[in-house]
């Protein structure tokens, strides 16, 4: 999954590729400020300088992010002109990122960038193909960083494969930033099939803006554009040998895609209603307070959203979220199907997303060690670290004198993944803090249940007296395995699975422990003189007692780990041993259940056709209950995959593009369920 880097020489002080024979920057003196040259042509700063406070969002698309200097340029106007209440939304695609000290030594040309460019390398992300969303400037701007090539990443975000709905029901791309080498150079980036899908993410009010070209190859690009559907504005020159293009999207000629119908219909996932475009302010209300919904919370108020958590507990962060020490895991595969990847993107992102947390003094970022169960999983180990060659950032594999030394134990293991920008958290206060950092109100109530009224296009919830408890335009459900309660959630196959976590009194032994160990099981360096060591899995057993067996389980599981492990823990005394037992939330597939809620019965009759041939296409769309979303199903990774979750719901709710890929979406989508059992005929 790591992506192969750029090559650059540098030559007469300027950044040169090897593979396209251009460099990166112009090595004349013909303008100073070459890398804004977008943002001079005005047509930005006067869309932005005429925002209105009330615009939640603006989004630029580059096909080429380079050495990020139009980001930095676009940053840098954007922070000192659009409103403080918006946030520019800037997706960018690169299939040879530059490297990170690279990057570093180009950006320190650029003085004027310093506070923004020193911001964006502390945040670079590691060289992993897919989609790097990243918060930068206060929350000002978001970027999202699209490592893969144009064409394919662009059309991976895109609603449908089919072009004419790419957007559907969500916003269009603002402004398309066309930068990419010389056409002669790199034909990719200027080709018909890439102008094709960027049409398909425009509408009438998109334009699109052209880097430098020479004159030479001006035309071509201006018929592409036109076949694309673009009206092409008069060119500017800067006084070089090399013109711009200005071009406004009037109406796609959309392709007729060549569609692979091996999974049958294609357009379940979207609502067949037309939804008007969401407004700031408009109420959402999040019915539990766990780390799904706290995040999910933040993720929307941050849209502007006015929102409110209900929970039956007066603090957040009591069920599942209640553990004082847990860990962001981390599992790795050498497949490439959708469980590993969602696994793979939800790690990257949450270890940015609780980095300011880690460096407030909350928890630990102590890193992870993982070590493997057996010689077949040690190869596996052997072959992810050559998949991630050049991500040392990320994960390292470790051998016994190294994760002696990492560890600060004497482990047996012969090698180990170790993760250095991992560590642990407590939920629970982070639930709290976030929703007190972001002014969140928590309301303290038992929702029995909810109904939608068409007089009001409200969501109204109840509690078990039958009292009006509140009333929202858009309501989350992220109860976890308390969804089966509600009529509408009720059909979705969880399962409640209870887990014990362990308390092991610190010894002087196990005090010298400076990183989490995981395997079988998991055990953290010691917090307030003990260590916390899980978790069981209990299927069908519904009490929250601490069972002595539970805790011997936990402790002979770290032995099976690793015997070093076995030989610190044993002789432990379990007895009166304290520790905490909850329930998590499962699903078949063991990937979360997020985004809109199907209506159950109109999609079985809708669908029905699926059961007589599986493999049928359709351009049949979903129904699905208005402004009704649910966000659960995490398992024992709720704190790895909730920022990341949270992310793409609010997506979807402020009908934005999203920042992940299509089949991503697809794979976590709450109506998946029901699709596959009507293809295998078990509805």
């Amino acid at each position: 999954m790591a992506i192969i880097a750029a090559d650059i020489q540098w030559r007469k002080g300027v950044p040169y590729s090897t593979l396209f024979n251009e460099f990166y920057i112009s090595p004349t003196n013909e303008t100073e400020q070459n890398e804004s040259e977008f943002v001079r042509l005005g047509d930005l700063k006067r869309r932005w300088q005429g925002l209105s406070k009330h615009c939640a969002s603006f989004t630029i698309a580059e096909t080429g992010f380079g050495a990020g200097l139009n980001f930095l340029s676009c940053s840098d106007v954007w922070l000192n002109i659009a409103p403080k209440s918006s946030v520019l939304e800037f997706f960018s695609a690169e299939l040879f990122p530059i490297d990170k000290a690279e990057l570093a030594k180009i950006l320190s040309q650029r003085p004027h960038f310093r506070n923004l460019s020193d911001e964006l390398i502390k945040l670079y992300p590691v060289p992993v193909a897919g989609i790097h969303s990243i918060e930068l400037f206060q929350g000002r701007v978001r970027l999202h960083l699209m490592l893969g090539d144009a064409n394919e990443m662009f059309s991976s975000i895109s609603q449908s494969p089919h072009q004419e709905q790419a957007h559907y029901n969500r916003r269009p791309v603002d402004v398309w930033l066309l930068d990419g080498f010389a056409p002669t150079n790199n034909p990719a980036m200027w080709s018909p099939e890439l102008l094709a899908t960027i049409a398909s993410l425009s509408d009438q009010t998109t334009i699109a803006l052209t880097a430098n070209i020479d004159q030479k190859k001006i035309l071509t690009v201006s018929k592409n554009l036109q076949s694309a559907g673009f009206l092409i504005q008069p060119t500017e020159s800067n006084g070089s040998q090399k013109l711009r293009l200005k071009a406004l999207f009037s109406g796609g000629k959309y392709q007729q895609l060549e569609l692979d119908n091996s999974s049958g219909s294609t357009q379940w996932h979207l609502d067949k209603t037309v939804r008007p475009i969401t407004t700031r302010g408009q109420e959402v209300t999040i019915i539990g307070a766990g780390i799904a919904g706290c995040t999910t919370a933040v993720a929307l108020a941050k849209r502007g959203f006015n929102v409110k958590v209900i929970d039956r507990h007066p603090r957040a962060g009591q069920e599942g979220s209640g553990n004082s020490q847990a860990i962001v895991y981390p599992k790795l595969s050498l497949r490439d199907d959708v469980l590993p990847r969602i696994n793979l993107q939800a790690l990257l992102f949450s270890s940015r997303y609780y980095a300011p947390f880690w460096e407030g003094g909350l928890g630990n970022q102590c890193g992870v060690i993982s070590l493997p169960g057996n010689p077949k999983i040690a190869e596996d180990f052997i072959q992810i670290s050559q998949r991630f060659s050049g991500c040392g950032d990320f994960v390292q594999l470790l051998e016994n004198d190294e994760l002696c030394d990492r560890s600060g134990l004497s482990l047996a293991s012969s090698i180990g993944l170790f993760f250095p920008l991992l560590g642990w958290l407590p939920p629970s206060i982070i639930c709290q803090q976030l929703l007190k950092e972001h002014r969140i109100p928590l309301i303290h109530a038992d929702i029995d249940h909810f109904n939608h009224q068409q007089s009001d296009s409200r969501w109204h919830l109840f509690d078990t007296s039958e009292n009006l408890v509140h009333s929202t335009d858009i309501l989350v459900v992220a109860t976890a395995y308390g969804c089966e309660k509600f009529e509408q959630t009720n059909f979705l196959p969880i399962t409640q699975l209870r887990g014990q976590i362990s308390k092991l009194p610190a010894r002087t032994s196990t005090k010298s422990l400076k990183t989490i160990v995981c395997g079988d099981g998991y055990i953290t360096p010691a917090h307030d003189n003990y260590h916390s060591c899980g978790a069981t899995y209990n299927k069908g057993l519904f009490s929250t007692e601490l069972r002595v067996q539970d805790h011997e389980m936990n402790i002979a599981q770290m032995g099976h780990t690793d015997s070093g492990l076995g030989d610190v823990l044993k002789n432990l005394d379990a007895t009166n041993m304290d520790g905490r037992a909850n329930f998590r939330c499962t699903t078949k597939d063991y990937l979360p259940i997020v985004g809109p809620v199907p209506n159950f019965s109109s999609m079985l009759k809708d669908f029905g056709f699926l059961r007589r041939d599986a493999r049928a296409d359709s351009m049949m769309m979903g129904d699905y209950l208005p402004n009704l979303y649910i966000n659960c199903g995490m398992g024992s990774r709720g704190l790895s995959y909730a920022p990341y979750t949270a992310e793409l719901l609010a997506t979807q709710i402020s009908q934005q593009i999203p920042s992940l890929e299509r089949d991503l979406i697809q794979a976590m989508h709450p109506a998946r369920f029901l699709i596959r059992d009507l293809k295998k005929k078990r509805l």
